[in-house]
């Protein structure tokens, strides 16, 4: 687990790094599909009182007339539920006057899993659509359990890359078992900031410091994850560059060094930004970081690996001041965006720098991801 070595990272010079409905925009207006009871089970609901048909498939690219026709429904919401195993489903809703909207679940039903989702379903600028079912983010993975590898299983997952580096990997061992995949790892540098000199360090070494202080350093440092990251996120573009989806990426928590990869690909795609934050913010509505990081089983961990552990500086300090670390604020993320383009004039002039990605990469990327 390592909040630490993505967020706090910043603070000691380690390398930087309500369940939510799926909204997307279209003629139909917002769409959201969330799971019931189980995860056979789906409530949809849309904007307006438009009547639709809804045909749903565990196919991502099917279009009308290929999937299940599971009825024609008003009043703007249906439920349905599917019989046999859990699969990952998608629903095709369709006006009678030819609109139509692809949906799924966002957040992936897995018994073990942190914040594994997809970054399907949001409308780009020009008005066209990431595929679902393309690009997931998720956090650490050695909680999968064999159900979770079998739900995987049925996406075609064919890369993986794992931001963390070699000492989170070993703590929390990824055991793959949902099919071949490319399995790429990196090596991030260490952190240039002196970490005792870093801005977290200097808000909580002030005694009259307060959560937005520290607040104020995240979003100051957060930035430096792009720096720190860029052999990672470069061969992550390389690989959607080359064809190689759906493809996974991950760190540890999930949010930070995989929330600030998902801005970069979400920009990439022409995504606006107000939506590329809503992305980056539907983390803390996922997880409860301060329960799964400050709470009494990671303190009893903090406890038994004593100086060792990376916690052991944010177990003494108040929980109002740890919290900051724990969130996905926006302002984290809009500052690093607001960097990039103050460097490179746009984020994806950013990425086509830093990353390497050239126009012909960039056309690819956006010709395999978006409908």
């Amino acid at each position: 687990m390592r909040l630490i070595i993505s967020c706090v990272a910043l603070a000691f010079g380690l390398t930087a790094c309500s369940e939510e409905a799926i909204e997307t925009q279209s003629t139909l207006g917002k769409v959201t599909v969330e799971n019931g009871e189980t995860a056979n089970d789906y409530n949809l609901a849309w904007e307006g009182d438009p009547t639709v048909t809804i045909e749903v498939s565990t196919n991502s690219e099917f279009s009308a007339g290929e999937g299940e026709v599971i009825g024609s429904f008003e009043g703007g919401s249906a439920t349905w539920s599917a019989e046999g195993d859990p699969a990952r489903r998608y629903f095709l809703l369709t006006t009678e006057d030819g609109a139509s909207e692809k949906a799924a679940v966002r957040l992936l039903p897995l018994e073990g899993g942190r914040n594994f989702r997809d970054l399907g379903g949001y409308e780009t600028e020009d008005g066209k659509t990431v595929q679902w079912g393309k690009v997931y983010r998720s956090g650490v993975m050695a909680g999968l359990t064999d159900g979770d590898y079998e739900y995987l299983g049925d996406l075609g997952i064919t890369t993986v890359c794992d931001f963390r580096d070699e000492d989170e990997r070993t703590s929390e061992p990824t055991d793959w078992r949902a099919g071949e995949v490319e399995y790429l790892t990196f090596a991030p540098p260490p952190a240039e900031q002196d970490g005792e000199n870093s801005p977290i360090m200097a808000a909580y070494k002030n005694p009259d410091a307060t959560p937005d202080d520290v607040r104020a350093a995240m979003a100051a440092g957060y930035p430096g994850i792009a720096k720190n990251e860029d052999e990672g996120y470069t061969a992550m573009f390389d690989q959607l560059a080359a064809g190689n989806i759906p493809l996974a990426f991950n760190c540890s928590a999930g949010k930070d060094r995989a929330g600030t990869a998902a801005a970069l690909l979400l920009s990439a795609l022409g995504v606006p930004r107000e939506t590329v934050v809503y992305d980056y913010a539907l983390s803390d509505d996922y997880v409860d970081y301060m329960a799964e990081f400050m709470g009494d089983e990671a303190r009893a961990k903090a406890a038994e690996e004593g100086d060792r552990s990376p916690y052991a500086f944010l177990m003494k300090l108040p929980p109002e001041m740890v919290a900051p670390l724990m969130e996905s604020n926006p302002i984290y993320i809009e500052t690093t965006l607001d960097a990039m383009e103050a460097e490179h004039g746009s984020v994806v002039a950013y990425i086509q720098s830093e990353y390497e990605v050239t126009d012909e990469e960039l056309a690819t990327i956006r010709a395999a991801l978006l409908d």
